[in-house]
């Protein structure tokens, strides 16, 4: 026999040992491996709800645009003079011209159910409103950098004023980011505490089998066994943790996703992030993320329970 084909076998009854192991102690696997399954979950949905709330964030903000109103009168070239100088600053997305017909028309818009306002308008006539350029940024917290601009002295003659954006908008934006901040927050904590707690309990379900099978160990030690096949079970029956304790997160985090998802699909706030979230590449990548992570939870315990209680020379 070759040693590659050789590798091969010892690699395939590592493996072999590991699986059979797993059902060794049935109750510690279903325990550490229920722990795990909360610690992956919690960590999936936390990132889900993070980019719910960039999205979010990202949507509202688009909404939230700041207006310079001109004065009438502004000639063509100080109008396109004074949209280039916007447009140019480096926090600002993008500039459109609202004429006053424009105006009246968006107004007359948001008002089509109000007979009072409609009535209004149309004895104020075309010239009520001014034109303005309306302005969407990439940066909220720069916004108010667009008044000190306009109150340069170049500026002044032909701006009327300066309307930075609808409060209850600014408000709404405000809390979806203190709310983003405590989700990911308490979300960092619970998988912390969790991911420890998952390592104690696998630490403990190796330290046991170890011990259960001290007498098997000590006889492979004593016929030339090396370290590694001695190890391989044990670090093998922690990876299938992960494994497991990955596939069963990810069910459950795209089952909630498929429930509650579908409800606000059609909403502008949530449907980027539905659309991005049952992507397959997205969908395999969650898959592969979590289990990748739960092997190496796995993995980490299974280690340092071998390195205490096994007291093996090498690797």
């Amino acid at each position: 026999m070759s040693s590659t084909s050789r590798q091969i076998n010892i690699s395939v009854r590592i493996f072999k040992i590991g699986f059979v192991n797993l059902f060794r102690n049935a109750w510690l696997t279903i325990a550490a491996t229920a722990v795990m399954v909360v610690a992956l979950t919690i960590i999936s949905i936390a990132i889900v709800l993070n980019v719910t709330a960039n999205n979010a964030i990202n949507e509202l903000a688009r909404d939230l645009k700041a207006s310079i109103y001109l004065v009438d009168g502004v000639s063509e070239s100080q109008r396109k003079l004074l949209e280039a100088d916007v447009a140019a600053l480096d926090f600002v997305e993008r500039v459109e011209y609202v004429t006053q017909d424009q105006a009246r028309t968006d107004l007359a818009g948001d008002f089509n159910n109000d007979d009072d306002i409609l009535q209004a308008l149309a004895l104020a006539g075309n010239d009520v409103l001014p034109a303005s350029l309306r302005i969407t940024v990439s940066d909220l917290e720069r916004m108010p950098e667009i008044k000190t601009f306009a109150e340069q002295e170049k500026y002044v003659v032909f701006i009327d004023s300066v309307s930075l954006g609808q409060t209850d908008a600014q408000a709404t934006i405000d809390k979806a980011a203190t709310a983003q901040t405590f989700i990911n927050t308490s979300s960092i904590i619970s998988a912390i505490v969790l991911t420890a707690v998952s390592i104690m309990i696998i630490f403990n379900t190796i330290r046991m089998a170890i011990y259960t099978r001290r007498e098997e160990i000590r006889i492979m030690k004593l016929i030339g066994a090396t370290p590694g096949y001695i190890r391989g079970p044990f670090l093998v029956e922690a990876s299938l943790y992960g494994v497991f304790a990955g596939v069963i997160a990810n069910i459950i985090v795209y089952s909630l996703i498929t429930v509650l998802g579908s409800e606000v699909a059609n909403q502008k706030e949530f449907a980027e992030t539905y659309t991005f979230f049952t992507e397959p590449r997205t969908m395999a990548t969650m898959l592969l993320g979590s289990i990748m992570l739960g092997i190496l939870i796995g993995a980490v315990s299974s280690m340092l329970a071998m390195e205490k209680h096994l007291k093996l020379k090498y690797w």
